[in-house]
């Protein structure tokens, strides 16, 4: 019964990212006649780089969508972990006011 699952899964998300996964940069190019773009290079080391080829290779997708979709869920990641301990500091920041104009 797990193989029937796993097997309709694999089907369900492979219809649903190769609409998406299809689209890249020369298509957005097409349909909104122009947008902007900014080159991200980085230098790395061998290991990591044929580590990244060999994934990308693996699950047959574009360097540039595995790469732009690492470093979005990384900057959401940066974004919760940020927040949440600035959060903590306004609030010492607000209690420490507060105590001061007593």
């Amino acid at each position: 019964m797990r193989d029937f699952e796993e097997y309709i899964t694999y089907k369900a998300l492979g219809l649903k990212h190769g609409f998406t996964s299809a689209m890249d940069l020369e298509e957005m190019l097409k349909e909104n006649g122009s947008i902007e773009i900014r080159n991200v290079c980085t230098k790395m080391s061998k290991e990591l780089s044929d580590r990244l080829n060999n994934t990308v290779n693996f699950l047959d997708m574009r360097k540039r969508k595995f790469v732009e979709m690492a470093i979005i869920r990384a900057l959401d990641d940066a974004d919760v972990v940020i927040q949440d301990n600035l959060e903590d500091e306004f609030e010492r920041l607000a209690e420490e006011q507060k105590q001061a104009k007593k």
